[in-house]
């Protein structure tokens, strides 16, 4: 069955995981869907930004253009944001923690989920009243100019053009995680969050709500800082799709439902992104046909906001232009390594 429901935080997780319950389910439900989400003009507002024009640095240049855009017919790229978003916060205070860029291949057989750490060291354009241009953690975009620009920021980076953006609220973790009765997730090592105080022991872990969202959000504490963060919320995602599939919540009405009203209150999609005729398109994903993976860096780098994460160019322009090309089986052949999702 397909598991595009341990993908996304909340949203196309749950809706591409219907599609493992059958083509009618999905189509059923995720219609459901469509007249619950929000909406916004994320791409168009996206689109009225002052162009960059910083040559890319880590885009691999052929012809004149220094913004090369992506290949025509080479598949689908969905930017995945989980946003940090309380409520005695304002956007300039609010944080984009999960940044994944999900590309389906043109078949619409394979798709691979692509983390970028919140600290990775990228170039943001010059914000009015903001920031004056130049390299800093890519988190901070979200804070001065929300979706839109890290919309663009993402495409400078990685040369893609991004067709959907789906916004999700990381305070539905807990709601979501305990509707599903839980997930178990496996640790290490013995580890405390500093934060909380909560102690996660090395084995198997039982989450509930409240202590999933601890788990997800954790950084500092862990021997990699956010690279461990990444491993976590990939991980998670695994487990809250094997959950929904294995304790039967699609053919639960009542769980399902209320799942998906969950889902729908945590999220806001772009205007232009068809639920139904996504849940269709991608109806015949199977478990095998997702790979995660995270940008390749090497090593920090002091910055004026603190230790960031120094991306590693060579290996970002591999990746970069195999996600461009629609040739990612070849990458991670060319890579196995960089194909797994672990405990911290």
């Amino acid at each position: 069955m397909a598991r595009w429901a341990k993908v996304v935080v909340v949203t196309l997780a749950v809706l591409i995981g219907l599609a493992g319950a059958g083509f009618g389910t999905a189509v059923l439900y995720a219609g459901h869907l469509e007249g619950e989400v929000a909406r916004d003009d994320i791409l168009g507002r996206a689109s009225a930004l002052p162009r960059i024009t910083e040559a890319p640095e880590y885009v691999i240049v052929t012809g004149p253009s220094s913004a090369p855009p992506a290949l025509s017919g080479a598949g689908e790229n969905f930017l995945i944001l989980g946003v940090d978003t309380r409520a005695t916060w304002t956007q300039g205070q609010s944080r984009s923690d999960t940044i994944m860029l999900i590309h389906v291949d043109a078949s619409r057989s394979h798709a691979a989920v692509v983390s970028i750490p919140r600290d990775s060291y990228v170039y943001i354009p010059p914000v009015p009243g903001r920031w004056a241009g130049g390299k800093t953690k890519i988190n901070a975009a979200y804070a001065w100019g929300g979706a839109p620009l890290v919309l663009q920021v993402v495409s400078h980076l990685t040369g893609l053009a991004i067709d959907h953006v789906v916004r999700v609220d990381f305070a539905a973790i807990r709601k979501i995680t305990d509707i599903v009765g839980g997930v178990d997730v496996n640790v290490r090592k013995t580890v405390t969050d500093g934060r909380t105080g909560y102690r996660f022991r090395a084995g198997v872990n039982h989450l509930d709500g409240r202590r999933a969202e601890i788990y997800v959000r954790q950084r500092y504490g862990l021997a990699q800082g956010d690279f461990d963060r990444v491993k976590r919320q990939q991980q998670y995602l695994h487990a809250l799709g094997d959950k929904i599939l294995s304790m039967g919540v699609l053919t639960n009405p009542m769980r399902l439902n209320a799942l998906l009203s969950e889902v729908a209150k945590s999220l806001v999609v772009d205007s232009g992104l068809d639920l139904t005729a996504t849940a269709r398109e991608l109806s015949g994903l199977r478990t095998d046909d997702l790979d995660f993976t995270t940008i390749p860096s090497t090593g920090f780098v002091r910055s004026a906001a603190g230790t960031a994460n120094r991306l590693d160019k060579a290996g970002c322009r591999d990746l970069f232009l195999a996600l461009r090309t629609d040739t990612m089986d070849a990458y991670f052949r060319r890579h196995p390594g960089y194909q797994a999702v672990s405990g911290s």
